[in-house]
């Protein structure tokens, strides 16, 4: 099952909620960094692969990852959901506009678009549709 929502419909903080709320679901993260980008996006690109450890990712990890797609002008980094990368995460500015996936084993659970889009999805009977967090979800 889909459930859709405009990011633009969502406080900061129920998105920090959410964030956490799955957090103990999801054990990965994707982030799309677009290539050209402003100083303060850059940066924070810069923080992430650090705190990650890792570099770009490759055409190897793309295949790997069957629900993830890779984005002309963009450069998609995924990685472990350790506690560092989780703050960093939960302090994404919202002006980024950056789309990024948290992932339960290989599935992605919950995705944000570059056009303020969010998505979660799993099975329809699953546990996580029955938090207050995804109430204004739509089913799609």
């Amino acid at each position: 099952m889909k459930r859709y929502c405009m990011l633009s419909n969502i406080s900061s903080n129920t998105l920090k909620d959410i964030y956490t709320y799955l957090f103990n679901s999801c054990d990965k993260v994707n982030i799309y960094f677009p290539n050209e980008a402003p100083s303060d996006i850059m940066n924070f690109q810069n923080t992430f692969l650090e705190a990650v450890h890792i570099a770009k990712s490759s055409d190897a990890l793309f295949s790997s990852e069957d629900n993830l797609e890779e984005k002309e002008g963009y450069s998609m980094i995924i990685a472990s959901l350790t506690d560092e990368v989780k703050n960093l995460i939960l302090n994404i500015k919202p002006e980024f506009h950056l789309s990024l996936g948290l992932i339960a084993n290989d599935k992605v659970l919950f995705y944000i678009g570059d056009e303020g889009e969010c998505i979660i999805e799993d099975s329809e009977d699953s546990v996580i549709f029955s938090s207050p967090l995804f109430n204004s979800f739509k089913v799609i």
